[in-house]
């Protein structure tokens, strides 16, 4: 893993205070062992930031943020409680005293308050100056002030009031025996928003998973250099890991909740954690977004709208290229740019997502084309044994394959292979050539290779924008698909965080995430299809302004050129050269 993990990180308690006084909080034992919290809470609509220590009931200190921001709902109140060690290393009552000290009582006064002598609280001011190094008690005042570091009641609220003071444009005031630190609006340093991502950077999926992370960073930047979201910075947690790996990644999963983050992207990581990521990030409730595709991620959010309401899939499924690959046979035999000696297809499709409705959905669409398909191949995720699965597809004489892999070292060879048989079949693959720089490293292997994404790049000047930042950024190709959906994927929250208010008011971020249409790098994203997911064109809607294109490539001369759909196309398609014993390509 990139990131170490800390093994025991700091304890954390949140809740919000809805439009209607509504209190939700995943920590209801320990609001109601400290309920003056709660209380906090329900009366800071209104007043912007308030920031203090507390001393709970467990005797542990927290640092509490209350924060109240208006929406169209109403004013939402959030309160965090994260569990810390006194500022300055003070001891508690020497954090007493710096705060009796802070809103202007004398030593007599504070000796009333904390229940000890005036001589014992002139020698803890001594010690307290000592810590702050602050050469008198208003320059102490003043940096406890500033850094916001005054301690909660230290005292129950029947013991002695005492008169609010101001200072420093800030007061303590006394609210029904609550001590709390105030803080106007327009003066407050806001709790930043926290982004966890999981990218998969070593192993298979290293290429695509740099390009995620690069394109996230974009965004990232882009919008800290614009103020952040509603004042508040972005801060971007990313784990790295090998992907491959239940452990791993559910470890990184913990680490990312354990750290509070405000929503979760997860990079492409093996089929055979799919399923175990999603469900162990869905226990914190916070947003997450991802671009995998194997059907049962998607069909296991719909089955599971309570559970897994908050998971987003950000494009179609892989049942998308099914019918996009046969819709492109057709297509290419009417148009005819491509004439085929006979209609047979093979599909080599991965095992680890192998449904059996999905290959009757695909005898359906070979049927209804007038296609035959004559062999269903199921292949795991890694290590094929590509020489006994291309002899396989051969024996079929086909004039296309489906190919659906999405590890580009396995896409080679499987290229390699079928190369040496001197085969012409038309070579249909999916997603893999995304990657940046994916037609160079395959050194020609790929010339003539057809290729289709639901989701990725038009060209179009939003696009072209992002992929001319990204050059700059890093001298390097984005690629066409998974950089500008990461980037997208941080607009997308960006603008949800902004609807809601408060970043970790889970509840109204995920509302703003399903009901708004996103317009972003690499097209629209509108999460009306079945298991949360975006939807495409033509497949789930023919309106394109809320889906995805799902868009057909040929390399051509070292280089991808979209050829469908035909709306959006920029060139034709490049058939073969005929050899002898091949077929027409």
């Amino acid at each position: 893993m990139g990131k170490r993990l800390e093994a025991e990180p700091a304890y954390r308690a949140r809740l919000t205070v809805d439009a209607g006084q509504r209190v939700l909080t995943g920590a209801g034992a320990f609001f109601a062992d400290n309920r003056p919290l709660v209380g906090h809470a329900r009366r800071a609509a209104g007043e912007g930031t308030l920031r203090y220590y507390w001393r709970g009931a467990d005797r542990h200190l927290y640092r509490v943020t209350v924060e109240s921001h208006d929406t169209e709902r109403g004013p939402v109140t959030g309160l965090e409680a994260q569990r810390c060690l006194a500022p300055w290393g003070l001891t508690q009552r020497e954090h007493e005293v710096l705060t009796c000290v802070a809103v202007g009582m004398t030593n007599p006064e504070t000796a009333a308050r904390v229940g000890c002598g005036t001589r014992t609280v002139a020698t803890h001011v001594e010690n307290v100056l000592a810590k702050l190094g602050a050469p008198t008690r208003a320059a102490a005042a003043a940096l406890a002030m500033a850094e916001e570091a005054l301690l909660a009641p230290f005292a129950e609220p029947d013991e002695a009031r005492e008169e609010a003071r101001e200072e420093t444009g800030r007061h303590l005031r006394e609210d029904r025996g609550v001590w709390r630190a105030v803080v106007p609006r327009g003066e407050a340093r806001r709790r930043p928003i926290r982004l966890g991502a999981i990218y998969p950077l070593e192993g298979p999926r290293r290429f695509d998973a740099l390009a995620m992370r690069r394109g996230a960073a974009i965004a990232v930047d882009e919008l800290n250099a614009r103020g952040g979201v509603a004042g508040r910075r972005i801060d971007h947690l990313a784990i790295e890991v090998s992907g491959d790996t239940d452990a791993d990644l559910l470890r990184a999963l913990d680490y990312l909740r354990s750290h509070d983050v405000d929503a979760i992207t997860l990079g492409n990581v093996s089929p055979r954690c799919h399923l175990g990521a999603i469900t162990r990030a869905a226990e914190y409730r916070a947003p997450l977004l991802h671009s995998m595709v194997t059907p049962s991620i998607a069909e296991h959010v719909h089955d599971n709208p309570g559970v897994l309401g908050q998971t987003f899939q950000v494009c179609a499924t892989e049942n998308a290229y099914m019918s996009g690959f046969f819709r492109t046979l057709d297509l290419l035999a009417t148009s005819g740019q491509w004439q085929p000696d006979n209609r047979r297809v093979v599909a080599v499709v991965r095992a680890e997502g192998f449904d059996p409705v999905q290959a009757s959905g695909l005898d359906r669409l070979a049927a209804a084309g007038g296609w035959e398909l004559t062999a269903m191949v199921q292949v795991p995720d890694t290590g094929v044994p590509w020489p006994s699965v291309v002899a396989a597809v051969q024996a079929r004489d086909p004039a296309a394959v489906l190919v659906c892999t999405y590890i580009e070292d396995e896409l080679r060879l499987f290229l390699r292979e079928l190369r040496k048989t001197g085969s012409r079949a038309l070579v249909h693959t999916v997603w893999t050539p995304t990657i940046p720089r994916f037609e160079e490293r395959m050194e020609g292997l790929a010339e003539g290779l057809l290729w289709s994404t639901v989701i990725g790049t038009y060209g179009d000047p939003v696009s072209a924008r992002f992929m001319e930042r990204y050059r700059r950024a890093y001298g390097d190709e984005p690629g066409s698909g998974s950089a500008a959906i990461h980037y997208d994927m941080i607009h997308m929250l960006a603008g949800a965080w902004a609807a809601a208010g408060r970043p970790w008011d889970f509840g109204a971020v995920v509302r703003s995430l399903r009901e708004n249409v996103h317009r972003g790098a690499a097209g629209p994203y509108y999460f009306g299809g079945r298991g949360q997911r975006a939807l495409v064109y033509p497949d789930d809607t023919y309106d394109a302004s809320l889906a995805h294109a799902h868009l057909v490539h040929q390399v051509q001369d070292g280089k991808s050129r979209v050829i469908a759909p035909v709306e959006l196309a920029r060139h034709r398609f490049r058939p073969l050269p005929v050899q002898p014993g091949g077929h027409g390509g």
